[in-house]
């Protein structure tokens, strides 16, 4: 997948996803993204057999993992090419998967009344801009007691754009809150009439040369690192920019026996659809 811009891509967070290779970047956090299906068998016992729809798959690691282990498995991604990689590798795997291009937001539109008994979503839905109108479009997509598992960046952790980047810019941009569907996970899942069935937290290390090297990857394979330090760029502090990320890196860096790992610690999250009462339940 081309590093470049696309430049005629109207919708914002499909042209990030275009930028870099989530191919290369997706691979780098498989493992956390993985972790959402062990959480969820951890919960209520082995998804072979359960109708799981897996939202914003990207290359699909997830639902090809999904369907190994027996699951009837859809995936839905904004990205056309992305969506591409997954069904190439879903076939590559020998693995039947309904891979198709959609809005984790408009869910409906593609898989119309469709019910499903999990529905998961590995760093993708932590991006949402109204993560409310995002959990109710889940559960009217739930069969009763369905759940839905979520894997989150830290808050706080090296995936997360630092305030000493931020400061370089002239306006702070509205940014997702991640803790939402993470360290914050239980009053939001409550307002959503889920109740949560497991939180937990987790370190993933991933390897690189040297610090200097792991800037120089997210920048290239990246989407949203190499648009902020392109932004940065085109505001004449990208020297500055790029001496700070590389700053941020290093905090969360240690020494391995070759090269550097990056720490960067995730959240899982599985919630369960709690069903309302009957009307009239319990009256004399």
């Amino acid at each position: 997948m081309s590093s470049e811009p696309d430049g005629g891509d109207i919708d914002p967070r499909r042209a990030m996803w275009r930028r870099g290779s989530y191919e290369i970047a997706g691979d780098w956090v498989r493992p956390a993204s993985l972790s959402v299906l062990d959480r969820l068998e951890e919960v209520s016992g082995s998804i072979d057999g359960r109708r799981l729809l897996d939202a914003a798959t990207g290359t699909g690691a997830v639902a090809i993992e999904a369907a190994r282990r027996g699951a009837v498995v859809v995936g839905v991604d904004l990205t056309d090419e992305l969506v591409d990689i997954g069904r190439h590798r879903a076939a590559e795997a020998g693995v039947e998967v309904r891979l198709a291009i959609g809005d984790f937001d408009r869910l409906d539109e593609v898989i119309g009344d469709a019910v499903f008994d999990v529905i998961t979503s590995s760093f993708g839905v932590i991006f949402a801009p109204d993560p409310p109108t995002t959990l109710a479009g889940f559960d009217r997509l739930l069969a009763p007691d369905g759940l839905v598992g979520v894997t989150g960046w830290d808050p706080d952790g090296v995936m997360m754009v630092p305030d000493t980047l931020l400061e370089l810019l002239p306006q702070r941009p509205v940014m997702p809150d991640m803790s939402t569907w993470t360290t914050a996970v239980g009053p939001f899942a409550a307002d959503g009439g889920f109740e949560v069935a497991a939180a937990v937290a987790d370190d993933l290390v991933i390897r690189f040369a040297s610090v200097a090297d792991a800037a120089e990857q997210l920048e290239r394979w990246s989407g949203g690192w190499a648009q902020l330090l392109e932004t940065f760029d085109s505001l004449g502090v990208g020297g500055e920019a790029r001496a700070r990320l590389v700053e941020h890196l290093a905090a969360f860096s240690t020494t391995q026996e070759k090269g550097i790992g990056l720490c960067a610690r995730f959240h899982t999250s599985v919630l369960r659809r709690i069903e309302p009462p009957v009307s009239g339940a319990g009256v004399g």
